[in-house]
């Protein structure tokens, strides 16, 4: 959950009573931190609390805090006087062991209190404003995420993936509940970093969805970041509440996309599979995740595991020389097509020699758009059709 900012906080009257009316009469007390348990007899606190396992909140002094984290909203009863009622709130935060760090006087009273005490460290931002007399707390009690996740790599050979169990190699967060599963038969696409067009790395993908009570986005994406990083993991793309990432080891080119929204999340996990089986059996292989910047040659960083992998087969068999083929979709004119699908052949082939493969052994050629594997009518055609290749000219497809 999203940390209030000030001018979200402060709900007009009629909003807050509504949000009030089911405890403001026999009020059982609400689940607070030890150090803030005293405002159950303070105030009328609403019954349902916003909580977050693990969250970030910005503070007016211009800090930022990550910790379990809490929204709370109430009624001071007895006065309607703004003054009298912060009077009597921050007495009662001093003797409860809080001390005062900065305070804002516009419109209303505005205040951030700090509490260290027994091992404890928090932060609170109280507001104080209308009539009736309503407080507004957003709390932090600092420390480390509440878990850690570890992921196994994925291995040497493609495991078996079913819709009705948990991804192997992605394991759900502690606590998670999880949904069926589904195939999802569309392309899997990325979009590159500093462009706006999304490119397909692999064909299709297997999608599983999860239920986590009190999960925060900042708790989704660290946890599974620095897990994903660990188990080998390259990090494509991150968001306040999504990452995409690419595993190019051992062989493999498989891509993953995992999201958080609406109480729980989902991961989508896609296999672009084996360069080396592919060019075996077809002679031909697409550079599923071998990316450019938008109507460029020029490579991007992401990119590396993949043309790895080739650099890999070729070293394997010596014998081996390999034409790399540049395709394009059918936007914009013929001149132009060509002549990006020679460039982007061209980068690869360099890349290559850079690392290791001996120029001979290689040649490069643009295509254009005239070996489409798609319908070019789509998004998702076109991006099948934006494409590297590598192909055996000496090689005979096997029959199936």
């Amino acid at each position: 959950m999203k940390s209030f900012l000030y001018s979200q906080f402060l709900l007009r009257p009629a909003v807050a009573l509504l949000l009030l009316a089911a405890s403001a009469s026999a009020q059982a007390p609400v689940q607070l931190p030890a150090e803030l348990s005293f405002l159950n007899t303070l105030v009328q606190l609403r019954k349902e609390i916003p909580f977050d396992l693990y969250e970030e909140a910005k503070f007016p002094d211009g800090t930022a805090q990550r910790g379990k984290h809490w929204n709370m909203i109430g009624v001071i009863p007895g006065t309607t006087d703004v003054e009298k009622g912060w009077a009597t709130v921050k007495a009662a935060f001093i003797q409860n062991g809080w001390t005062s760090v900065k305070s804002i006087r516009a419109g209303g009273f505005r205040e951030m209190m700090s509490y260290s005490r027994n091992g404890v460290q928090a932060w609170v931002t109280i507001d104080i404003e209308g009539n009736p007399l309503y407080i507004f707390v957003e709390a932090i009690e600092g420390g480390p995420p509440p878990f850690s996740l570890t992921l196994n790599a994925p291995a040497a050979e493609p495991e078996k993936i079913s819709i009705n169990s948990d991804f192997p190699y992605l394991a759900p967060l502690p606590g998670s509940r999880a949904h069926a599963g589904q195939i999802d038969p569309g392309a899997f696409m990325v979009t590159p970093k500093d462009s706006s067009q999304a490119e397909m790395v692999a064909p299709s993908g297997i999608v599983r969805s999860y239920d986590l009570p009190a999960l925060s986005n900042l708790l989704f994406v660290t946890a599974y970041k620095d897990a994903l990083t660990k188990a080998g993991w390259t990090i494509v793309n991150d968001g306040k509440a999504s990452i995409n990432a690419h595993y190019t080891q051992k062989g493999r080119n498989i891509w993953t996309y995992l999201i958080f929204g609406g109480g729980g999340y989902s991961i989508k996990v896609a296999d672009a599979g084996s360069l080396s089986t592919s060019l075996a059996k077809t002679c031909h292989a697409a550079l599923y995740g071998v990316l450019f910047d938008f109507n460029k040659s020029t490579l991007q960083a992401v990119s590396d595991g993949v043309l790895q992998q080739v650099a890999g087969i070729l070293a394997a068999d010596k014998t081996l020389k390999l034409e790399v083929q540049g395709h394009t979709d059918n936007v914009g004119n013929d001149a132009y097509n060509q002549t990006l699908s020679e460039a982007r052949a061209k980068s690869v082939m360099t890349w290559l020699t850079q690392h290791g493969v001996a120029a001979d052994r290689l040649t490069f050629k643009g295509y254009g758009k005239t070996k489409p594997v798609a319908d070019n009518g789509t998004d998702e055609g076109r991006a099948k059709n934006r494409r590297v290749e590598i192909a055996d000219p000496q090689c005979t497809p096997k029959a199936n």
